[in-house]
């Protein structure tokens, strides 16, 4: 009697999702099937029984021809033909083959919809199957289509010998399909091994072999004993009462450290491992593995057998990458990934560990060297040190160390506001002294290392002024905006520019406590200065206090008792004319003045008084060229001591002010020499 299907095999077809690249599923479902049958008769005979699955691959062609040319796999693979010596297709078989969702292997994984997956890929299903039924042997032939019952040209007769076994013939490959199947035989095996591994690893697999039309073939134990290595690492853990096992074995031949999820035997899952252990991101070579190897981890267990999908594409849980875990109970992707690699970790600590050291043992003179601001970082932070990536350039360190160093500094602070927040129980006041004093050990370590960084930005802008001020490769000098913003940020003020980002401390540490600055504006164009004048100045300080007590300035402090003018000009400028309102930076900075003390200057509606009386420090940033020096001359000003710069002190009927000229080169030393001491302690002279 024909068997008849429960439901309409077409529409269960073209329901089912296969994706192109999983064009080998197929040849993976009949594999599995025979695998099980072979399995279900060495039940009834017992384990001296062999089984054996040979798989032929069949290509585009004339099949004599194909089995004399030498080029054979220049040609795509166009069928399979599978055959076993397992119990065969019984009557209870031939039931659970047609009836979909059927429950008789769902012990072992099956779902009921391998032959659906064959028929997404393939034209057909051909099966011609010997079994044994009431004492008589039996063959069972038929075609299986995408048709609405399935079964076609379906006999059932008795038959001629008395070898049990099945011959499953894959019958033309859908073209979309086709393009993704590999040609090259030994590809084709190696996924079938990769496929079924974990068969292999504990010895479940049956002979297996796989051949070419031209008699090729390849022994799949042979090729998993001689590509895989059989130094099988294993461990468990447990989640939610659930437990997982892990296998760790090492592939010559793949491309990548994985994480294979597996259900039934057979990956269903898998993903690059080096996004989660960075130090597993390129082959492993050694003494011994000199072609190199990749590690294949695979994951098992009930829970993943009971949650697989039908078509064993993915799994019935969460395994969304960004799974934030609220539920404690719930088993998500993200929870068995985390405690994987935690097992991962423990099973290749030696291995990790060299690796590590390796790594950063390239890592720490660069740090010595270039980075010693993050010496706190390292000493409190070195677990997450060592698992930096491999191969980081010079800028790349010092962004990775950084974020280390972000995360820190924001585990401590929360730890500070917990530590304050508890309750000081006298019970428990030594516990909370030893928070206490951990929490103070690491926010002062925090200190240094904000400090080493502000010492190495130093040095950082010392070297970088240095070379702005040196010829380029045009023989020109650098552009005064260029310069000029690394004083002070062209067209900001001190409302949008913090105290870290400017650099006046090159010229006068005092120069950091500000009030207000105003950088290459109109005064007009000022919101604290009430003036309409259009002459721009490059940058005007108004101090709270004087010079010595800038430290103590208070921002709602009325009247200011000084200011500071800074002009910038172009390194090696040499085109001053003296009285000239454009070219003489002396008479600038003076007609600046002028309009600060003439000026109707307010801030927030309040009068600021400036009078003859008020101090003006002024600073003219410019290299010592001859017309600035004819200019110096005229004005009588005072070589300083170190003969690199001029001063001279301007009192008039007016106005208040000590003028001084300071080159790019008198600015490099001065800096250097206010600052040796703090390079000196952190070897950066």
């Amino acid at each position: 009697m024909i068997p008849h299907s429960s439901t309409n095999l077409r529409n269960r077809v073209n329901k089912l999702y296969l994706p192109k690249t999983k064009a080998l599923y197929p040849l993976f479902e009949v594999i599995s099937n025979s695998i099980h049958a072979i399995q279900e008769r060495k039940n009834e005979i017992g384990d001296d029984f062999n089984g054996e699955i040979i798989i032929k691959s069949i290509r585009n062609g004339d099949e004599e021809t194909l089995k004399q040319i030498s080029d054979i796999e220049e040609y795509p693979i166009n069928s399979f033909e599978i055959t076993d010596n397992g119990i065969g297709l019984n009557d209870a078989n031939l039931k659970s083959f047609a009836e979909f969702d059927s429950e008789k292997k769902a012990e072992i994984g099956g779902k009921g919809v391998g032959r659906l997956i064959c028929l997404k890929a393939f034209s057909k299903l051909v099966i011609e199957s010997t079994y044994k039924q009431n004492g008589h042997y039996k063959t069972r032939t038929f075609n299986y289509k995408k048709s609405k019952n399935g079964f076609d040209d379906y006999k059932d007769e008795l038959a001629e010998h008395s070898n049990l076994g099945t011959q499953a013939l894959l019958s033309s490959y859908d073209r979309k399909y086709e393009k993704f199947v590999p040609k090259s035989l030994m590809e084709i095996a190696r996924q079938i091994v990769t496929h079924f591994q974990l068969y292999f690893i504990q010895g479940f697999e049956p002979t297996i072999i796989i051949k070419n039309q031209d008699e090729t073939e390849i022994n799949l134990t042979k090729l998993f004993n001689r590509e895989f290595e059989k130094e099988i690492l294993q461990d468990s853990f447990e989640i939610s009462n659930q437990t997982f096992k892990i296998f760790i074995s090492k592939s010559h031949k793949a491309q990548s450290h994985k994480i294979h999820y597996c259900a039934h035997e057979r990956n269903v899952k898998d993903e690059g491992l080096s996004k989660h252990l960075e130090d597993l991101k390129y082959r492993i070579r050694n003494e011994e593995y000199e072609e190199g190897f990749y590690f294949q981890v695979f994951v098992v267990g009930d829970y993943l057998n009971k949650n697989v999908n039908e078509a064993r594409t993915s799994f019935n849980f969460s395994t969304d990458e960004d799974d934030e875990e609220l539920d404690f109970e719930e088993i998500t992707l993200s929870k068995i990934r985390k405690s994987t690699i935690q097992s991962i970790e423990n099973l290749l600590s030696e291995f990790l560990q060299k690796v590590r050291k390796d790594k950063l043992d390239g890592y720490f003179p660069i740090i010595k060297e270039e980075f010693p601001n993050y010496s706190s970082v390292i000493n409190y932070n070195m677990e997450k040190v060592k698992k930096l990536p491999l191969g980081l350039s010079k800028h790349e360190l010092d962004l990775k160390l950084y974020e280390i160093e972000s995360e820190w500094k924001m585990e401590v602070k929360k730890e500070g506001i917990d530590l304050i927040s508890k309750e000081k129980d006298i019970t428990q006041l030594d516990d909370y002294k030893k928070l206490y004093d951990k929490f103070l050990t690491e926010f002062n370590e925090i200190g240094q290392s904000d400090l080493a960084r502000y010492i190495v930005h130093r040095r950082s802008v010392i070297d970088l002024l240095e070379r702005l001020i040196e010829l380029n490769h045009e023989d020109k000098f650098a552009n005064e905006d260029i310069v000029h913003s690394l004083f002070f940020p062209i067209k900001e003020t001190s409302d949008t520019v913090s105290a870290e980002k400017q650099n006046l401390w090159l010229l006068d540490e005092r120069l950091t406590f500000n009030s207000l600055l105003a950088s290459d504006k109109l005064f007009k164009q000022v919101e604290d200065l009430n003036s309409d004048s259009a002459k721009r100045m490059d940058l005007i300080v108004k101090q709270g206090e004087v010079f010595e007590n800038a430290t103590l300035f208070s921002e709602n402090k009325y009247p200011f008792e000084s200011f500071t003018i800074v002009e910038f000009k172009r390194p090696e400028r040499d085109d001053y004319k003296q009285g000239d309102r454009k070219k003489d930076p002396v008479k600038q900075v003076r007609t600046y003045i002028q309009e600060i003390v003439s000026g109707k200057e307010k801030i927030k509606g309040k009068r600021v008084e400036a009078n003859r009386n008020t101090p003006f420090y002024c600073y003219i940033v410019a290299d010592k060229t001859p017309s600035l020096e004819e200019i110096m001359e005229y004005e009588s000003f005072i070589p300083t001591p170190d003969g690199l710069g001029y001063f001279r002190f301007y009192q008039t009927t007016n106005s208040t002010a000590y003028i001084e000229v300071l080159p790019f080169q008198k600015i490099l030393k001065d800096a250097r020499k206010r600052n040796k001491i703090l390079f000196d302690s952190l070897k950066l002279s």
